[in-house]
């Protein structure tokens, strides 16, 4: 039975899965009748100092690039419309292939409005429905955890999700909900805030 969290809490998984060694993030979510938009989830890879940066211009996995580190990270590639049951994206993490020097890996969600769809337009969360983030043991396909992203994020188009991290050689989960932006283009203004 999967453990619901809540925004800000925090999970040692290394401790509390101690076999864990490859996991799957998804998103699912369904669009209200008559929006037209897009969310994708998107990985981002960043260095371990207090002030988190990329660590380099292309350290991201989403659906234009869906593989890094020779594939311990796979995305499965973009789902436009949300339907159907199930996941719409996935992203899995090999734990035990990833080099030393990745020690966070943030999740975030982004929302763009179609190219047929007005400017003014904007495909807000709030225009979003049943949105929900769960993480998997990957090797035996159990949700562990899930995150309901339905709360505070009406007028955004851009949201830091989960951090997944390293400390004190364990890896660590916590979820966080918080909005980066409110514009047309939600994945650059999550990666503007994360670049050197």
């Amino acid at each position: 039975m999967p453990i619901n969290l809540t925004k800000g809490e925090r999970v040692n998984l290394s401790k509390e899965n101690p076999t864990l060694q490859k996991i799957k993030l998804g998103l699912s979510w369904d669009i209200k009748e008559g929006v037209n938009a897009d969310l994708d989830a998107s990985l981002i890879i960043l260095n371990g100092d207090e002030n988190s940066k990329m660590l380099a211009d292309d350290s991201l996995v989403y659906y234009n690039k869906t593989e890094a580190y020779g594939g311990a990270i796979k995305h499965s590639g973009d789902n436009k419309t949300g339907a159907g049951d199930g996941d719409d994206e996935t992203i899995i993490i090999d734990l035990s292939k990833l080099p030393a020097e990745v020690h966070v890996l943030l999740a975030a969600i982004t929302s763009y409005n179609k190219p047929e769809t007005p400017a003014t337009d904007i495909a807000t969360f709030g225009r979003v429905k049943s949105a929900k983030v769960k993480l998997y043991n990957e090797q035996t396909n159990e949700v562990l955890y899930t995150f309901d992203l339905s709360e505070d994020a009406s007028t955004a188009t851009s949201m830091e999700v989960a951090r997944l991290y390293r400390k004190d050689g364990e890896w660590r989960f916590t979820t966080l909900g918080d909005v980066i932006g409110r514009g047309l283009n939600g994945l650059e203004d999550v990666l503007n805030k994360y670049k050197k």
